[in-house]
């Protein structure tokens, strides 16, 4: 398994993958093109839309299937933000994202450095280069 930093990225294996943050966080995810726009509300996937082409949210997990997003996307933007409306992330503990394949296995675990006062942290992106998926560490 890969421990990431920010800025850090590695390259995807074939099929879907999910990402978990566990704790008090709400995670929700943008499907955007090459220009990081995204098309409708439909790529916006969050507790209250929690399917997109592609990508299934359930509970603290989102799962994305590159190969079954809508045509023109080749990003995911995953964000978290408290699951109590108005508390700063930095009341928190750091958020830890989980990277897993489709069989379960371990690909990347990345835990930013901790939040101040925001309340919400791009926490990585899965985007395309080529015809390969990577993960980037934002954080």
């Amino acid at each position: 398994m890969n421990e990431l930093v920010p800025g850090g990225n590695l390259p995807l294996p074939g099929g879907a993958v999910t990402v978990r943050v566990p704790g008090p966080f709400d995670v929700s995810a943008l499907v955007t093109d090459d220009g990081g726009k995204v098309r409708d509300d439909g790529d916006f996937v969050f507790y209250n839309q929690p399917a997109a082409p592609g990508a299934t949210l359930r509970g603290d997990a989102l799962t994305v299937d590159p190969a079954r997003l809508r045509s023109g996307a080749t990003r995911v933007t995953v964000a978290v933000s408290p699951a109590e409306p108005g508390t700063p992330l930095g009341r928190l503990p750091s958020p830890t994202l989980h990277v897993t394949d489709a069989g379960g296995r371990p690909l990347a675990r990345f835990t930013p450095p901790h939040p101040r006062q925001e309340t919400v942290l791009l926490l990585t992106e899965l985007y395309r280069r080529g015809d390969r998926w990577k993960l980037r560490a934002l954080g």
